[in-house]
Order: C-alpha cells, then structure tokens, then sequence
C-alpha cells in the first residue's frame, strides 16, 4: 500500500475546503485537498445565492455570478404577496460548478495538492486511509480538516458530535421567465415547505432554480410535487440533499477541525451555508497553520479556531436556531396575518435598509427601536416556540 506524507489534509473539496487550503498554503504548510468526486463543483446540491458580503469573502471576482438579486416576493400560504425591495444588489446567484472550481483553482495556485476521485474511508494507526482512483492508499497528517459536508466521516471518526437538526432539500432547475429577473420568490405554508419554504431563484437567462426544504423528511417529496404543478414545462435537473444547522458543543479533537457543514455552521434561518462556511474555514487555515508550524496540533492548541468562529457567528446562529423553531409552530393563520403587517410603507423600508441575509438578527434589532412597529409585530408572533428565549438572546427581554 502507497504512503504518503502532509501536515495538513483537507477532506472535502468544495468552497469551504478549498477556502482552507488556499489560507493554510499561506501559511506556509504542505496541504493536500481530497475530493471524492472526480469534477470539482459536481454535483451541484445547492441554489448558489451568496451576499456580496460572501463574494467578498470569497477572494474571487465576479466570473461565477450569473446575476444580481435585490428584491424578494414574498407569498403568504392564502397567496398574499409581499414585494421587498433593496436600493442596491444584495446578493448574486452563482455559477457553482465555476465558483467551486475557481477557489480550489486558487488554492492549488497557491501550492496545494489536489486529489479527486479519492474518499476518505477511515483512519488506522494514526494514518488516514483514502481510495484514491480505485487504489486503497495511506496519508500521514499531523493535522486533518474535515470538510466533508453534513454526513461527516471526519466527525465521525473524531468523536465529535452532530448537528442539532437537518433540513431536507429538493430542487429543480427548469425554463422559467421570472416576473423580475433581480428577484427571488419566497412560497410559505404547511403544505408546500412545513418549517421552512419554497423558492424560485433566476439563475440563467429563461432558468429558474425551484426548490424547497423542510424538516419533515416524510413530507419531501409531497411538497416537491405540489411545489412543481405551480410552474409549467418539466424539470432539466433534480438534486437534493442534507443541510445541518445547530452546531455541535465542539468542532475540535485532538488533531482534527470541522469546518462548514460538517460543523453544522449553516444558518438556521435559510439553509444557507456558503458565507458562513468560507469564514470559518479562513479561521480554520489560518489556525492550523499555526498549530502544524509550532507543532502541536492538541485540542488545547486548535481551541483558538472554535473560539474566534463562534466569537464571529455563534450567537447569530443561536438566533437562527431559535427563529427557525419558532417559524416551525408558526400556522399558516399565523403567517398570513403577519405577512399582511410586515405590507406597511414604514416597515419594508427598514427591511430595505436592514435587512441582511448573513445576520438576519441586525434587523430584529432595529425593528425593536420602534415601539410602535414592534408591539403590532410581537402581537402576531404567538407565545410558544421559543419567543422570549430569541429575544433573551438579542437583549430585547
């Protein structure tokens, strides 16, 4: 059997993989990046809708954005519409295969070695075995970043614990005409996305990303069905997959980080996970860097990584596990009534203005320093679900 030698593997070849590599390639170590795919950006199991806040963060230009995104339509389950609308572009939808292929392109410019069609089937003796193009072979690493998505064989391994939830996915990509091609659509209701919603994202000219994610497994694929009798011509392509939210305790053992969606770092508020992702796996190659350059890579030494991602986001993640089971006993009644309050002149202007998909926390805030505004919204919102624990959290008690 084949050896071989790196201070650093990184398990997952996607955006937040590649992230990693390239941040700990300047930090001058030996990195190697595993994909077990044999195409970087395939299969695509995403909708690809990023804040320039996470273009930015991204280090990469603007080739993979397919368009721009200001504005959503927002429909009620009795098909009450809310239009929202920002002064500028608030986001881009992406070319994912290209934006996958362009970071870990990055990475490798930058040194890193880059291996696909390998999978990491376990460790043994200290060393990690990988099937690298059919072939069983064996990797020292003085340190492992486990980047390998929601199903996490790294955590596994490591004894690190999972997510406190998962949302199931479906979505389809088909021809649609959009009714503004700078919008993305929102469908709520028990019967089309219980515990979450629907979508429709404009993606290329005549394309639209259709999907929907929800807790209820067993209710999958009955709303991806109602979901798709709403729009005319059948699906090009379906895809589907696991998104974690709720991070475990800790996302450090001794030698090993997680990272992403193998640390369940995904906002709980839309299954987002892109942002989030590319920020901690910065922190996450710059610390094992670090820890592999003074050579000690304990748990001790990594504790620097979970401490400055959950300085960074853990409170805003802790918001959105609290909103998200809050919006799950939200009836349909319920978010009727509170679509039609949020329809006020005064209200979708500080949407406008506020309103941030990263950190959707910041505009529960500047809601609350409008007495009158927020007393006619907190009538709406019913007791149960975890209400005062989210305002607790925000200091709005």
């Amino acid at each position: 059997m084949s050896s071989y030698d790196y201070d650093l593997v990184i398990v997952g070849g996607g955006p937040v993989g590649a992230t990693a590599a390239r941040v700990a390639m300047e930090g001058g170590i030996e990195v190697l990046l595993i994909e077990e795919h044999s195409r970087i950006g395939q299969p695509v199991r995403c909708t690809g809708l990023l804040s320039r806040r996470g273009l930015t963060e991204a280090g990469i230009g603007s080739t993979s954005t397919l368009r721009e995104v200001r504005g959503a339509l927002v429909q009620a389950p009795n098909g009450y519409q809310l239009r929202i609308e920002a002064p500028e572009t608030r986001a881009y939808v992406l070319d994912r295969e290209t934006f996958d292929q362009e970071l870990v392109a990055e990475a490798k410019r930058r040194g890193a070695e880059l291996w696909t069609t390998s999978k990491a089937v376990g460790t043994r003796d200290g060393e990690l075995e990988i099937v690298r193009e059919g072939q069983r072979v064996r990797v020292k690493a003085r340190l492992i970043i486990g980047a390998d998505g929601p199903q996490s064989r790294v955590a596994e391994w490591s004894g690190l614990g999972g997510p406190q939830g998962l949302i199931y996915g479906l979505q389809a990509s088909l021809s649609r005409q959009p009714e503004r091609e700078e919008f993305v659509e929102l469908f709520l209701g028990k019967d089309i996305a219980p515990g979450l919603f629907a979508w429709a994202v404009p993606s290329s000219p005549g394309t639209a990303r259709v999907g929907l994610g929800t807790a209820q497994r067993e209710r999958l694929r009955a709303c991806f069905e109602r979901l798709m009798d709403r729009f005319a011509g059948d699906p090009v392509t379906i895809n589907g997959g696991l998104i974690p939210i709720g991070p475990p305790p800790r996302t450090v053992a001794d030698h090993v980080l997680l990272v992403g969606d193998a640390a369940a770092q995904a906002k709980p508020t839309s299954g987002g996970g892109l942002y989030t992702g590319i920020v901690c796996a910065k922190i996450a190659g710059e610390v094992a860097a670090k820890a592999v350059k003074v050579g000690d890579t304990s748990v001790e030494a990594l504790g620097e990584y979970e401490q400055r991602w959950r300085k960074l986001l853990g409170r805003e993640l802790r918001f959105g596990m609290l909103f998200h089971r809050l919006f799950a006993n939200l009836s349909d009644d319920d978010l009727n009534r509170i679509i039609a309050a949020l329809d006020d002149p005064e209200i979708l202007g500080i949407i406008a203005a506020y309103g941030d998909i990263d950190y959707p926390s910041r505009l529960v805030k500047e809601l609350a320093k409008r007495p009158r505004l927020w007393r006619k919204l907190l009538k709406l919102i019913p007791a149960k679900g975890g209400l005062k624990r989210m305002l607790s959290l925000l200091g709005l008690d």
